[in-house]
């Protein structure tokens, strides 16, 4: 069976990121159209013969959520978050299907694969009642970040931040002017709780800010070399993972 979605995502990279994923991991499905807006939801998306909707509920008008409740839509949806554990975990609990912020290739086969198996046969206006409580509040990303130095305890605004990296399993801040300071937390929380506009995870070992760069380099194989700034401890020279250099493109182009 071939099935057609459409993708509800007003960040550009963010979008393209899930149409080349799917175009890889799900050949019996084809993204037919890309919305932007709750307005563009409400008059787009009853002209598209959509099998299923991914759909950030974030947009830069509203509530994605608002747009389906105005159109009493039917069909599944695979709902897109930048919430925290807790709200997470609400999702979780509810039984809705939910993608994770910044999107994992692994965690969308899997959503994709329950719609398959599932999802598409459930009610879509349950799984609208158990977002309500949700689709009001805003992103929470961390706007600040608590460290110890010492006997003192400082709180780095997140502007201050060039880039997080891990080293023998410590999280290390490093601030634009060249400071760095251990974190108490791991990469995989930092990634799920600052703006995926501002922050990047190159690889399993560094999350970085745009203003890091200092320059990229594509070498031999395709691979993809960014120079950072100010350096960790010398090195400089950070590799983008092959799975995420098309997303990190997208996200250079937003």
């Amino acid at each position: 069976m071939h099935y057609k979605i459409v993708i509800v995502e007003d960040e550009k990279y963010a979008a393209q990121y899930l149409k080349d994923r799917i175009a890889v991991i799900a050949p019996d499905m084809e993204v037919i159209g890309i919305l932007d807006s709750v307005e563009s939801v409400k008059q787009q998306l009853p002209l598209l013969d959509a099998d299923l909707v991914l759909a950030d509920i974030h947009l830069d008008d509203g509530i994605s959520f608002s747009a389906f409740e105005f159109l009493q839509w039917k069909k599944p949806v695979i709902f897109i978050t930048a919430y925290d554990a807790y709200a997470i975990k609400a999702f979780k609990t509810n039984g809705i299907d939910y993608l994770l912020k910044p999107c994992d290739e692994d965690e969308l086969s899997i959503a994709l694969d329950k719609f398959r198996n599932s999802f598409s046969h459930q009610s879509v206006e349950l799984l609208y009642e158990k977002i309500k409580m949700l689709s009001s509040e805003k992103n929470n990303y961390k706007e600040r970040f608590a460290v110890t130095l010492g006997s003192r305890l400082l709180s780095i605004p997140v502007g201050e931040v060039a880039y997080f990296y891990s080293a023998n399993k410590v999280v290390f801040i490093v601030k634009s002017d060249g400071q760095k300071l251990p974190y108490a937390g791991s990469l995989d929380q930092l990634s799920t709780s600052v703006d995926p506009k501002l922050f990047f995870r190159v690889n399993r070992n560094f999350l970085i800010t745009h203003a890091a760069i200092d320059r990229i380099e594509i070498h031999a194989g395709r691979n993809v070399v960014v120079h950072i700034k100010p350096g960790s401890g010398g090195d400089s020279l950070v590799q983008v993972s092959k799975d995420r250099i098309v997303e990190f493109k997208c996200w250079l182009d937003y």
